[in-house]
């Protein structure tokens, strides 16, 4: 990106150092629209270059959801021994059936229906902007930097286990279905696996803003500021009109009248985190389903496969944590919703 020294492109360079490897991941993925206003460099969106790679994503997208459904058809009519052992009860089958095809309907959701939410995504960062400067000169929290190492942890781990499951299925099955096995797997664990990671990332980088707000609310509100107006102004910046350009606040004006900015500041993050969650609730759903399905048939198959002693003991290793690392998918659901309201309580 063409470094212009000016103060939005120093906005934006923090904006993209604190969203951090999930997001830049998810786009060369096709999980996330690229490229964004934040990532597009000096092209325009109507440029050729721009709208090749729109093009390219958009066809990888919709040969890698077909390449799924047509994978699960392959194991359906050639290899139904692969997905589900022959002793395991009917009701286990046709529950294998029903979270299959909702994993399908994620991953062409998420990755065909991409480029759609592009408006909903670049709403999110230019809005972020105007709360990213009026925080800028605050440092993040020992509990911010954790969540960010946690969000990069996860990513490693679930990279990890996508890189080693097609090794580890090989070695299991020996079978030439081992390849339609993997991709019917890998492909909706993956994509399910970034967008809650940019969900959860999008819940910390939110909550650490509003940390930030109710620190400098609490000095306010505890008369600290009176003073030492200098130090609470200069980086203080109140978002006005429909394009939600800011100006700085004027030494003149009284506590009062700063603790109100910072509440309407409050207003606009807690507005934004709303839309944001609206836009994210029904591939969450989707995702929690799915995700439902598929750890409960994983968790079933375990305990018939255990108990008929189908299995070796490796074999029975690998299910297990391949169903435990998709439970973990419940967290990344919940938590940030937690993290949000117990920032909403310490901001009432």
């Amino acid at each position: 990106m063409a470094w212009n020294h000016t103060d939005d492109e120093k906005m934006r360079h923090l904006l993209r150092l604190t969203i951090g490897p999930t997001m830049r991941l998810s786009q060369i993925l096709s999980v996330a629209p690229y490229p964004l206003s934040l990532f597009q460099r000096n092209y325009s969106l109507a440029s050729v270059q721009v709208q090749l790679v729109i093009f390219v994503r958009l066809l990888v997208a919709i040969a890698v959801a077909v390449l799924t459904v047509s994978s699960f058809l392959v194991l359906f009519f050639y290899y139904p021994k692969l997905l589900y052992l022959p002793t395991v009860p009917m009701f286990i089958k046709i529950l294998y059936y029903i979270g299959s095809f909702l994993q399908v309907l994620t991953v062409g959701n998420l990755l065909i229906g991409c480029e759609h939410r592009r408006p909903q995504y670049e709403t999110y960062f230019e809005r972020a902007l105007v709360l990213v400067r009026n925080t800028a000169s605050q440092g993040d929290c020992q509990q911010t930097v954790w969540y960010r190492n946690t969000i990069k942890a996860l990513l490693v781990i679930y990279s990890s286990v996508v890189l080693m499951f097609p090794f580890a299925s090989a070695s299991v099955l020996f079978d030439i279905g081992t390849i339609p096995y993997t991709i019917v797997h890998l492909v909706p664990f993956t994509v399910s696996a970034l967008i809650l990671l940019q969900y959860y990332c999008v819940s910390v980088h939110l909550s650490s803003i509003s940390r930030k707000l109710n620190d400098r609310l609490e000095t306010l509100a505890a008369g600290t500021a009176w003073g030492q107006p200098e130090t609470h102004l200069k980086s203080v910046y109140v978002p006005h009109g429909q394009d939600h350009s800011f100006h700085p606040v004027k030494p003149g004006e009284s506590l009062f009248q700063r603790i109100e900015q910072l509440r309407l500041l409050h207003v606009q993050l807690w507005e934004m985190a709303s839309v944001l969650f609206d836009n994210f609730s029904p591939v969450i759903i989707l995702i929690l389903v799915s995700t439902f399905a598929s750890v409960n048939i994983d968790l079933l198959e375990l305990y018939q496969c255990a108990k008929h002693a189908t299995l070796s003991p490796f074999q029975l290793v690998l299910k297990g944590l391949y169903a435990g690392i998709k439970f973990f998918f419940y967290f990344l659901i919940a938590y940030p919703n937690r993290l949000n309201q117990k920032e909403v309580k310490n901001g009432g």
